[in-house]
């Protein structure tokens, strides 16, 4: 293990675009998170700084990063593409490196990827609940906090996919578009072309909805809407979701699905 983190860290750590895309995740997320803390909406039963506010900071939060897992997964098809497009994969395979351990590094580097993105929802999540939240207690902190575990699974489903899409094509312009528009027009326009029982079961709707949007209708400025039951989705305004526990199932199925054929494609094909 220690071996692999070492090889990995010696291939990223002079690589001026790894920086690059971190501090670009970083920065534009902590400018989006602080443009919105800006607006001040206030109607009955609701305001938009609660959005800021422990405990809804987190779920609010998480959903801002998971548009950035989108940079993160880009960042692996670049580091693994150059990998195959340069031969270095091949020089370290005959240098002794099996393509399980390099497979294996590569998990490294996306869990890694992972955790960058959890302590950057973490920290941010911390200085703008303690500024918003005006009636501290550990208990209102720690609550729904589970979800940063949540947002830490989505984003390694981004990435592990990027990770098949450059494996199966071995060219990163090409595998950055395609994926590009896999999540964006390929897969919805499948989807929209399904029956409505199927539409919630495709992986990018699975992994998308492991941190959905915030429900503004259940958080309240008060006791206006106490126990208030109401969701984007009863009313009608967003499509029926799988719930909470299937979606995380789904979306562990996915992860396993899509390392799999990673495996078998590495495995398989000459480098």
């Amino acid at each position: 293990m220690k071996r692999l983190i070492k090889l990995e860290w010696a291939k990223i750590s002079t690589y001026g675009f790894f920086r690059l895309v971190l501090i670009l995740t970083a920065s534009l997320f902590l400018l989006t998170v602080f443009v919105f803390s800006r607006i001040d909406i206030s109607i009955p039963g609701f305001t938009w700084r609660n959005l800021f506010r422990f405990p809804d900071v987190w779920p609010s939060f998480a959903w801002v990063a998971s548009w950035f897992n989108l940079l993160l997964a880009i960042l692996v098809i670049t580091i693994a593409g150059n990998e195959f497009s340069g031969k270095t994969l091949r020089q370290q395979v005959m240098t002794g490196l099996s393509r399980e351990e390099w497979l294996a590094g590569k998990g490294i580097l996306i869990f890694g990827l992972a955790l960058f993105g959890v302590l950057m929802v973490f920290l941010t999540g911390l200085v703008f609940g303690f500024i918003f939240t005006n009636d501290l207690n550990p208990g209102i902190i720690f609550q729904k906090m589970d979800l940063l575990l949540v947002y830490l699974l989505q984003a390694i489903a981004y990435m592990v996919l990027g990770l098949l899409f450059v494996s199966v094509l071995r060219s990163n312009a090409l595998s950055i578009i395609l994926y590009l528009l896999y999540f964006m027009m390929i897969e919805p326009v499948i989807r929209g072309l399904c029956p409505v029982e199927i539409r919630p079961w495709f992986p990018v709707k699975i992994i998308s909805h492991l941190t959905p949007f915030p429900e503004f209708l259940q958080i309240t400025s008060g006791d206006a809407l106490e126990n208030n039951a109401m969701t984007f989705e009863s009313i009608g305004i967003m499509p029926r979701q799988l719930d909470g526990p299937t979606t995380l199932i789904m979306a562990l199925v996915y992860i396993s699905v899509f390392g799999t054929l990673t495996y078998l494609v590495v495995k398989k094909r000459d480098l």
